[in-house]
């Protein structure tokens, strides 16, 4: 059977989980993969290459935190596959994963779990072409989350329609939320999934106002000003935070009158303001 799908994930303090998945993904018609050792401690990438010598092994040794979305570009870049297959390493396949899911992609889908579970919420199955054209996944995301919301719409943004496979072909190894932000500089999920939804919504609004990308160097900025925002203001004491953003200048030039080109410039921003304060919970149905 001809490769198709490269499953990617991810290894950063987690081999643990990552001893236990990748074996049920590897040998499935259909199916290469690939894991991603970003700086692991405990050595994920040894581990893979003495225990899966046919799975593809990347290492990055230059980052001493975690970015998911460079990682996981990274993976995706290690093979050739025409699809591109993103899961957690705490994320079990079912032995029918491939069999049921494989003959079912088609382009113009991108496809999700349903139901889908807070836990794997980033499990995503993609057109490599698709993907490369909206340039992958942000890795100006900082922190926990947010970077798969964001890959998701640009997705869609880009005339993609979402598509599911079955939620039964998946399963989770319950964990705390220490191991989730152990390599990340802010510890509290809900402060940092209000810094990545802020700076996914003004990437998202300039993206849309200008009709183009935004240069990493200009994303990484705007992310590092919505963080800088928010946490300053939760170490005021206050209970929301605002931050402007200058849209680009704008020449306005009317019709002449009396003979006579006038035009001027156009300064516009916009105004964002977050609530830090609340905590909304919403129970989630059980999986």
């Amino acid at each position: 059977m001809t490769t198709a799908v490269c499953y990617v994930t991810t290894c950063k303090g987690r081999l643990s989980h990552l001893q236990q998945t990748l074996p049920c993904i590897v040998g499935q018609p259909g199916i290469a993969c690939v894991v991603v050792d970003y700086g692991c401690p405990d050595g994920a990438a040894d581990w893979v290459i003495s225990n899966h010598p046919e799975v593809g092994v990347v290492r990055v040794a230059d980052d001493s935190s975690f970015n998911a979305s460079r990682a996981r570009n990274l993976g995706a870049a290690a093979m050739d596959t025409p699809w591109l297959a993103f899961f957690d390493a705490d994320v079990f396949c079912s032995p029918q994963f491939a069999s049921i899911v494989v003959p079912q992609l088609r382009r113009g889908y991108y496809y999700r779990p349903e139901p889908v579970t807070p836990q794997t919420w980033g499990s995503v199955i993609c057109h490599r072409e698709d993907f490369a054209a909206i340039g992958g996944y942000d890795e100006a995301f900082m922190g926990w989350g947010g970077e798969d919301d964001d890959l998701y719409a640009r997705l869609a943004m880009s005339g993609l329609r979402q598509a599911t496979f079955p939620a039964a072909l998946i399963s989770e190894i319950a964990h705390d939320d220490a191991l989730r932000v152990r390599f990340h500089a802010v510890k509290e999920r809900s402060v940092q999934h209000r810094i990545n939804m802020l700076y996914m919504q003004v990437k998202h609004d300039l993206m849309q106002l200008t009709g183009k990308g935004l240069a990493f160097d200009m994303r990484k900025s705007i992310n590092s000003e919505v963080r800088r925002t928010i946490i300053d203001a939760i170490a005021q004491g206050q209970t929301s935070a605002s931050l402007e953003v200058a849209l680009p200048k704008q020449m306005i030039k009317p019709p002449p009158i009396n003979g006579q080109m006038e035009h001027w410039q156009l300064n516009r921003k916009i105004v964002y303001s977050i609530d830090i304060a609340a905590r909304h919970i919403e129970r989630c149905p059980e999986s």
